[in-house]
């Protein structure tokens, strides 16, 4: 029997990590299997990590596994920053007195430099809770059930920290380390104590539990063949353990949490209902937790096409360019249900696949002789979750060229079929489809129900083309994203101390999760309102939000305004309006036991500044 957390199929850039839905013995049978491991998450959600060419076989050895998920490459949510502007322009009002003691923030990223003076209290003790490094392997030292990585303590991370102060090397006791730094970064937005005068996190007394992610091997290895530079890149699998490792130490501590999401990615239904967007959304239901997430920066990647087939018989052409050779390259088509849609490729010379019926679990494969490229497609009729007919393209070797994939219309209701590609610093540049479609692009699981979904702009409140776009793709017209705020330029701490600049999604997302953890402390800690939690908040973000009478709302670019906390905070204390004292300096009010205190000056000043 298979030890699992000896088992290096985890790390190994041959196997893939899947992500499963399981039920019985799972893990009694696969422990007997010799050539793939795997492991339970929760009750109903497990891993395997199995050779691709080996999958089927495991399929029929274990039958316990009745769900593979779609394997998907998850990615940082950040760009470069062109310009230099200050956290401060969007930090929130000193005079409600709201630090986030008490609060926990769950970030799931690249890890964290723990040595920062910015995560370390006054009294040399560390903010930082617990870290579950999923990179560095097991030891006996670990006894949490994980099935990779170690986990490490606060009272590990502060003997680390006196170990420091002694001479002594803390990397002995607590080896974890933030080799990237967008981990850190985030982190600092949200609760940089302020060591650096320069600048403050919005919550700095919160709490940290972090999860730095395992990189895919398995990915990071395609790229290499595909000749694209290596970023880091991170399996289904390992995202979701890490959400459920963060939502279980919370509720052990009987702390509220804000779960902030700094990857995603564009592969899947974008319409909430795949597997790790249901997962998200039932754990944003929990009272005490906040997820916040990202809409990603794939808004300008053309890496999406929609259309609608009209009719039976009725044919859609998708152009899809390649700019190079890639060796191993694949996509999926979504055929939103109960539509029904049949396939023809023709290469960039001219040679078509011939019609590729749509049949229940039809898998069918075609060599191009003119440009030496397999092709394999596999009909999923209909996917396991969510209904739609999903067709797998696959290709080796694919070339250089225009390729044309030929939707026939075999059964149609609205005809409408959507194609995201992986995302785009994933592919060589100018792999794109010639007519894109730039909505729908928000990254996975920003699409999931309940979360808080945070869009972007420029300092100058300039939309920005990159930042991902909505709305969901659900029949019911789910509207994502909720909410926009400053994603350009933010002023941050970085790995050894010092500053430095992040924009894109991640840092939008963990300005608005800094603001929810203030909002949890004034609701659950505070004692104002223990029922908080992710839909309510979202809610309460979506009334508070400043609305330029320029846009219409909901805004596929920016959800339902700009995000601005006190304008949340004075929809929630609607009911005190008519008690307001208003002087000379100030405006002051109640809201429960909140005091709110403002000065006159700093409320023309924001609202001058955005009209």
């Amino acid at each position: 029997m298979n030890n699992i957390r000896d088992c290096n199929l985890y790390y190994d850039p041959t196997p893939a990590n899947y992500l499963i839905e399981y039920r019985g013995n799972f893990k009694e049978k696969i422990d007997k299997i010799s050539y793939a491991c795997g492991d339970i998450i929760n009750e109903t959600l497990g891993v395997i990590a199995v050779n691709p060419s080996d999958l089927t076989r495991l399929l029929n050895e274990v039958p316990e596994i009745i769900f593979v998920d779609f394997r998907s490459m998850f990615i940082l949510q950040d760009i470069s920053p062109s310009a230099v502007d200050n956290i401060s322009t969007i930090k929130v009002n000193p005079y409600l007195n709201l630090t986030g003691k008490n609060v926990l923030v769950g970030i799931i990223d690249t890890g964290i430099d723990y040595l920062n003076q910015e995560f370390i209290r006054e009294d040399g003790t560390s903010r930082i809770v617990s870290i579950w490094d999923q990179t560095i392997r097991s030891s006996s030292q670990n006894s949490a059930p994980l099935y990779i990585g170690t986990e490490y303590s606060n009272e590990q991370i502060n003997n680390a920290l006196n170990a420091r102060t002694n001479n002594q090397d803390p990397y002995q006791i607590v080896p974890s380390k933030d080799d990237i730094g967008h981990g850190t970064q985030i982190a600092g937005i949200i609760g940089a104590r302020g060591y650096n005068p320069q600048f403050q996190g919005i919550a700095q007394d919160c709490e940290f539990v972090i999860v730095k992610l395992l990189e895919s091997a398995n990915f990071k290895q395609k790229l290499i063949e595909n000749r694209v530079k290596p970023v880091p890149i991170y399996n289904t699998s390992e995202v979701l353990s890490a959400i459920e490792y963060i939502k279980n130490f919370a509720i052990k501590s009987k702390k509220p949490i804000v779960i902030c999401l700094g990857v995603g990615s564009t592969e899947g239904s974008h319409d909430g209902m795949n597997l790790i967007s249901r997962y998200v959304s039932s754990i944003a239901s929990l009272r005490g937790i906040a997820v916040i997430t990202g809409v990603g920066n794939e808004g300008d990647s053309q890496g999406h096409a929609t259309g609608y087939i009209k009719n039976v018989n009725d044919v859609k052409t998708v152009e899809l360019k390649i700019p190079k050779e890639l060796k191993a390259f694949s996509f999926n088509i979504w055929v939103r249900r109960p539509n029904r849609a049949s396939l023809t490729v023709i290469s960039p010379t001219g040679e078509s696949s011939k019609l590729i019926e749509s049949k229940i679990d039809k898998f069918q494969t075609f060599n191009f002789v003119f440009v030496n490229t397999a092709l394999s497609v596999r009909y999923y009729t209909p996917d396991y979750y969510t209904g739609h007919e999903v067709i797998n393209v696959n290709f080796n070797n694919i070339k250089p060229g225009i390729w044309k994939f030929e939707l026939l219309g075999e059964y149609i209701t609205d005809g409408r079929y959507d194609i995201w590609l992986q995302p785009k610093i994933t592919l060589p540049e100018n792999t794109i489809f010639l007519e894109s479609n730039p909505f729908n692009t928000l990254t996975i699981p920003s699409t999931a129900f309940n979360t808080v979904t945070v869009a972007y702009y420029g300092s100058d409140n300039s939309l920005i083309a990159s930042s991902g776009k909505g709305f969901n793709t659900n029949v019911n017209t789910t509207i994502n994203p909720d909410i926009a705020t400053i994603g350009i330029n933010i002023l941050t701490t970085q790995v050894s101390g010092g500053t430095t600049l992040i924009s894109g999604s991640s840092a939008a997302t963990a300005i608005v999760a800094g603001a929810c953890v203030l909002l949890l402390e004034w609701a659950i800690i505070n004692g104002n309102d223990p029922t908080m939690y992710s839909k309510k908040i979202r809610s309460y973000f979506m009334h508070g939000a400043y609305r330029n009478k320029i846009f219409t709302f909901p805004n596929q670019e920016i959800g339902y305004g700009d995000f601005d906390l006190l304008g949340t905070f004075d929809f929630i204390s609607r009911s005190y309006r008519t008690s307001r004292n208003t002087y000379d300096k100030f405006i002051e009010y109640y809201s429960n036991n909140l005091f709110i205190r403002i000065p006159k000056k700093i409320m023309e000043g924001f609202y001058e500044k955005r009209r």
